[in-house]
């Protein structure tokens, strides 16, 4: 659920071959999410219901994911987990605006990070790409629904401080990592 959270492409599959097929149109987000309402409800409780059933439907609902032959996994642990990636999947905006991303990280603990002005341009693009998808604007609805955010403005803005904010990995000294460099990088 994590990964289909923060990238909206879905995950990558255990196997190869079990790569599912993408749907051929993007589907209309499920009905079952009401719009979300004029004014901010009180936030309630996500049951567990909810959370199975929502995340069937950001898996229904993504279409940016690995089809049949576009990915081959390397699942021995000795070598690189990606064998190979088809160009086509490379040109997905989000993936396309992720991997702009990956060059932007101090891999060693104790060295701050740096976020020069073309870095934070990176993250920005790789928000809107991620934004734009079904997937996340299935995600926004049912989060403003629930009362869980009182506008999409301030679920943007978290999910921009989820991912991108900087956090000290080194004891306090600097700041030196961040949710995204921790899960897509590596770290």
């Amino acid at each position: 659920l994590w990964l289909l959270l923060v990238t909206g492409t879905g995950g990558v599959p255990l196997e190869p071959r079990a790569v599912p097929e993408p749907p051929r149109e993007i589907p209309e987000p499920p009905r079952e999410v009401p719009e979300p309402p004029r004014e901010v409800p009180e936030p309630r409780a996500v049951s567990d219901a909810e959370l199975r059933e929502l995340s069937e439907q950001l898996l229904a609902a993504d279409s940016n994911r690995a089809g049949p032959g576009q990915l081959e996994l390397n699942l021995q642990g000795s070598g690189r987990l990606f064998a190979r990636v088809s160009p086509s999947l490379l040109a997905v905006p989000t993936v396309s605006a992720l991997l702009a991303l990956l060059d932007n990280y101090e891999q060693r603990p104790g060295r701050a990070e740096a976020e020069p002005p073309e870095e934070l341009r990176e993250q920005q693009r790789f928000l809107e790409a991620a934004l734009a998808t079904p997937v996340l604007a299935l995600l926004e609805r049912f989060v403003l629904h629930k009362g869980l955010y009182p506008s999409a403005e301030a679920f943007r803005a978290d999910l921009h401080s989820m991912w991108f904010g900087l956090y000290s990995r080194s004891g306090g000294k600097v700041l030196d990592s961040c949710g995204f460099e921790h899960v897509f990088v590596g770290e």
